[in-house]
């Protein structure tokens, strides 16, 4: 994703949940700024998506985790 604005952290062989946990740790309590964090699956980068989602500023581990399996069925992923 050709961002110069952007550092990416790329979590391999995780779940939804999983992903969740460390999206939430990162959201709020290294880049607590509303829509500082960002996502993209690997599928949706593959599909020709050029923007990252925005996390929720708000939300738990199941909210969170819930958003995330909401993009991978957008993109096409079970």
């Amino acid at each position: 994703m050709p961002k110069p604005d952007y550092a990416y952290i790329t979590l391999t062989d995780v779940t939804a949940g999983e992903a969740a946990v460390f999206a939430r740790w990162l959201r709020d309590s290294f880049a607590p700024a509303p829509h500082l964090v960002r996502f993209a699956s690997s599928l949706a980068v593959a599909n020709g998506e050029q923007d990252p989602w925005p996390l929720s500023a708000e939300g738990g581990d199941e909210e969170l985790a819930a958003e995330l399996r909401r993009h991978l069925a957008s993109v096409g992923t079970p």
